[in-house]
């Protein structure tokens, strides 16, 4: 009796063990080929569209960024020639020269390495990449449509697979914030709650947006708190 309930147990057991690992491969892999073919060039093509806009705006943000810095140092040397003062902050000739060399060497640095990456080259490699997925993407949609009774369809499907193999050999890979961003779009088809969006975004905010807008307004909110932290000091 012992024996056999002993077996039951691991019978259960090794069947919730299986299904725990069912739940753990994505859906498209417990299908057919041709289901999984379709998602992969989905949602790659959509990644690829994704990294394409990323890296417009990095490209976008990058020349918005060497302009705030630009726009400083010119600020900033201009307390010499008309003396001015800022509100309740005062630079001596000294101070002056060290901000002016500071956004100088700030601005070749940020310049040169925001131009290494070549941001607005990526942006179209990604976006002709995204094209040419489409492009087997949609030829794949004609297929299972109009001709799922054709018998050369596997060698069809077999053409597709190798052709976008090719596509992914001859491309830079996206970034996973790029399939995560693509994911944002298709929310009610991969779950995502309120919580998981909300990461998505603030880890595309960090990752793209951030540093950018840290120093485009950095300086400005570095200043108002000095003026404040002075008046509200000089009152007590």
């Amino acid at each position: 009796m012992i024996k056999e309930f002993l077996l039951y147990w691991k019978k259960i057991q090794r069947a919730k063990r299986i299904k725990k690992l069912k739940k753990k491969i994505p859906p498209y892999l417990q299908k057919d080929f041709e289901v999984e073919l379709n998602y992969k060039l989905w949602s790659t093509k959509g990644a690829r569209f994704a990294a394409s806009h990323r890296s417009e705006t990095l490209h976008r943000l990058s020349g918005q960024t060497v302009g705030y810095l630009s726009a400083y140092l010119i600020i900033v040397g201009l307390v010499n020639i008309y003396h001015l003062q800022f509100w309740m902050i005062t630079l001596n000739d000294n101070q002056v020269n060290f901000a002016s060399m500071s956004f100088s060497v700030l601005i070749l640095l940020f310049s040169q390495l925001e131009s290494s990456e070549n941001f607005s080259l990526k942006s179209d490699r990604y976006h002709n990449c995204a094209l040419d997925i489409s492009e087997l993407y949609d030829k794949l949609r004609y297929v299972k449509t109009y001709e799922n009774n054709n018998p050369d369809k596997k060698d069809i499907l077999k053409k597709i697979s190798i052709d976008y193999d090719k596509i992914l050999k001859r491309n830079e890979n996206h970034k996973p914030i790029d399939y995560s961003k693509f994911q944002l779009t298709k929310a009610p088809y991969y779950e995502l709650n309120l919580i998981d969006r909300t990461l998505i975004r603030t880890e595309y905010y960090w990752r793209v947006h951030f540093k950018y807008h840290l120093f485009m307004y950095g300086p400005i909110i570095i200043f108002l708190t000095i003026n404040f932290y002075k008046i509200f000091y000089s009152k007590s």
